[in-house]
């Protein structure tokens, strides 16, 4: 057996320390943090939540895993888009993510870690729960395949100050050590700054949101910290749970236009770090009737019971959505809403009038 699926299977821990493979009994959906790295590259990084229902690799219903493990997660993460080879004894070995292939040499394999440490269990046999990290990055393989040349970095939060914050750069080592990385760059502030000999660097925070980061030479870059600064002070998080900042641009709640004024084109901002899509829902009623307008086909139907169908109007930073008309006469109700990576939602309810 080759050290590259072992290493591939347990995070590159010997082989003696593998354990035998698990029942693969279901366990609950959970809302957890998938992430994978390649060099200089990072392919997927979504916080999901996991989902019933098996997931077969190679064709084989026997060799199947749960939807609420960490191969469910990373089947959900990429939409399917990652390879693996089944070794009876072992379950699956990832070969691909996003069509980032381990080298055919060996010198390079999948490893995975689950809460910054390598995994004693594969991807179809690690059952998730909530608050879950997971980790699979392309492991540099030490000669002796017993680690890898390069590990992944921690940002860590020490305190906050006025618009600042002190964070600490460590190299997590596996097996819940770590050491401090002097010379990172954290970047995702108003300036990247660079860490001390401890580790330890202050960072200048936006206004609103900032997404910090930290990187150094070739190892793997950290997880992200998703910080918020305003009037409320500042703080940080491993989870991104701030909504996007949303506005709309033209209309304003209880506004009253002529005919020869009313709205053409739906706009706005939507600012995330991560980014953000924006999607509406209109309403009118004219007459004692609701009509809604339906993007698919461009103009406005009766309500029904499902009212209006949310209607995309693209990413941000800066959306706006063409309608193929001027609004007619009516009382409107405009609902948009932008969703960040995160699932976090930010919506914004308007209502304004239409005179004939």
């Amino acid at each position: 057996m080759s050290r590259r699926i072992i290493g591939s299977v347990i995070g590159a821990l010997a082989a003696a320390a593998l354990a035998a493979p698990l029942a693969h009994a279901a366990g609950s959906p959970a809302r957890i943090n998938v992430r994978a790295e390649a060099p200089g590259r990072t392919l997927v990084d979504r916080t999901l939540t996991t989902q019933r229902g098996a997931v077969v690799k190679d064709g084989t219903s026997a060799h199947s895993c749960t939807g609420t493990s960490i191969a469910g997660a990373l089947e959900e993460a990429t939409a399917g888009d990652w390879d693996a080879t089944w070794f009876d004894g072992l379950g699956y070995a990832v070969d691909a993510i996003m069509g980032v292939r381990a080298p055919a040499d060996f010198s390079a394999y999948w490893a995975l870690w689950v809460n910054g440490r390598t995994s004693m269990t594969g991807v179809c046999d690690t059952e998730l729960h909530n608050g879950d990290d997971v980790l699979e990055f392309l492991c540099t393989a030490t000669p002796d395949f017993s680690s890898c040349t390069n590990l992944p970095l921690e940002l860590q939060v020490v305190r906050p100050h006025r618009g600042s914050m002190d964070v600490k750069v460590v190299l997590l080592r596996g097996d819940g050590t770590s050491t401090p990385v002097a010379g990172a760059t954290v970047s995702g502030g108003l300036k990247p700054v660079r860490t001390a000999a401890d580790g330890s660097a202050n960072v200048k925070l936006r206004t609103g949101q900032s997404t910090l980061r930290a990187t150094h030479s070739d190892d793997v870059p950290s997880n992200r910290l998703h910080c918020h600064h305003g009037q409320h002070g500042a703080g940080c998080g491993s989870r991104d749970r701030t909504p996007p900042e949303l506005t709309v641009k033209g209309i304003a709640d209880g506004d009253t236009f002529d005919a020869a004024h009313a709205p053409r084109t739906l706009r706005g901002i939507a600012r995330d770090p991560s980014g953000a899509g924006v999607g509406f829902r209109l309403t009118r009623r004219a007459d004692g009737a609701c009509t809604a307008f339906d993007g698919d086909k461009a103009r406005f139907r009766p309500c029904g019971r499902r009212g209006a169908t949310l209607v995309d109007a693209g990413d941000g930073p800066r959306w706006s959505y063409l309608l193929p008309a001027r609004l007619g006469p009516g009382s409107y109700r405009l609902v948009v809403i932008a969703t960040d990576d995160a699932l976090n939602r930010r919506v914004l309810r308007l209502r304004f009038v239409v005179e004939g």
